[in-house]
């Protein structure tokens, strides 16, 4: 379902339009567009031409690449924030994207974006912001990848989680193990094997419910230094 007349201040809480002037920010409410989504529909195929910016508002979106028989989860998206703004600016999506729940996004024409970016001084700044936070996410990615061992991988992840959660120590995975377990480069029986070892560190996983008692060990295990400046600083991203 497409919905129009849209509510300028949910569209201001997209960080990249937050600074747009009243004179281009009317243009984009014209223009744009606002879509509920069910979960696991396809958003866009990598490798198709990007002509739609998607921003999501609720819900959470995968961003996904397949060769042949293997398929890796990238990244997992579930604040407010655009899915993949570089892509706009390249000939195609180097990734796929598909909805892991059932979702809200705002569809903005790339036509739309490439003017406001040669004429509209607050959304040139907030795009190069974002381009800036992908860019971080991305060798954030690498280095864990190339760097840690896949339980450090998974304990550095739920330690994230847990902070971009509100830190309380006790929530829901965003999405199914088999997703998880790709997300963090394993086989799902790599990542029950994982989980498992992870008890003493005081994690207890029930189903998609997660709850960590001991952030210390937690943060041991992912191999951060404890009781310096590292604490907070490590946790990135």
């Amino acid at each position: 379902m497409i919905t129009r007349g849209l509510d300028a201040d949910r569209i201001r809480s997209v960080r990249l339009f937050k600074q747009v002037s009243d004179l281009h920010f009317r243009a984009l409410l014209r223009s744009a567009s606002v879509r509920h989504v069910p979960s696991r529909s396809i958003l866009f195929k990598e490798g198709s031409r990007p002509n739609t910016l998607y921003a999501l508002l609720s819900g959470a979106v995968e961003l996904f690449s397949e060769h042949r028989d293997k398929r890796r989860t990238v990244a997992i998206i579930r604040s407010v924030k655009p899915c993949m703004l570089a892509s706009l600016w390249r000939d195609r999506n180097p990734l796929s994207a598909r909805t892991l729940a059932s979702s809200e996004l705002l569809l903005v024409p790339a036509r739309l974006l490439h003017d406001l970016i040669e004429t509209d001084a607050g959304f040139a700044s907030a795009a190069t912001a974002e381009l800036a936070g992908e860019w971080h996410d991305a060798v954030e990615q690498l280095k864990n990848d190339t760097l840690r061992t896949a339980g450090e991988r998974l304990a550095y992840w739920l330690l994230r989680f847990d902070r971009d959660s509100g830190s309380a120590g006790q929530f829901m995975l965003p999405c199914d193990k088999r997703t998880l377990a790709s997300h963090l480069g394993m086989a799902p029986e790599h990542l029950s094997r994982n989980l498992a070892a992870l008890a003493p560190a005081g994690l207890l996983v029930r189903g998609r419910r997660v709850a960590l008692s001991n952030r210390q060990a937690l943060a041991t295990a992912a191999g951060l230094r404890i009781g310096g400046s590292e604490d907070k600083t490590t946790i990135r991203g």
